[in-house]
């Protein structure tokens, strides 16, 4: 009997030993890239650890809540000019409530223009308006 392997024992044993270190390479990739994850994240949480303990950042919540409770006030003592000016409560002067109506019947522009006396391109802008008051409904 020989002292050596036979060839396909040599080629086993060598195949055995490459998928072996080729495991153990994966292995320590696997390794490696755990712990770089591993130190991103602690990195990331150190960050927003020391985004959230900021002081400067007390200064600003306090300085926006300031703001905003002076934004609220201003609005409320304006609101009473703005609904005056919005006219909330009030109709539609008569011309735009019958041009509404002759629309909604398929009157055309020009039917429109000749029934109110007012121009074919002040009839076509105030059908457009109709229409578009009529989708924001």
């Amino acid at each position: 009997m020989s002292p050596f392997l036979s060839l396909p024992a040599t080629v086993g044993f060598f195949a055995a030993l490459l998928c072996s270190l080729v495991a153990s390479m994966i292995l320590w990739r696997r390794h490696t890239e755990n712990r770089l994850l591993r130190q991103r994240m602690a990195q990331l949480c150190t960050k927003i650890e020391t985004a959230l303990n900021d002081e400067g950042f007390e200064a600003q919540r306090a300085a926006f809540g300031r703001a905003l409770q002076s934004a609220s006030l201003t609005t409320e003592l304006q609101r009473p000019r703005l609904d005056n000016l919005a006219k909330i409560d009030k109709q539609a002067p008569d011309k735009y409530r019958i041009l509404n109506n002759l629309a909604a019947q398929g009157l055309n522009v020009e039917e429109i223009a000749a029934i109110l006396g007012i121009s074919r391109v002040e009839a076509i802008q105030l059908v457009n308006l109709s229409s578009v008051a009529r989708c924001g409904r």
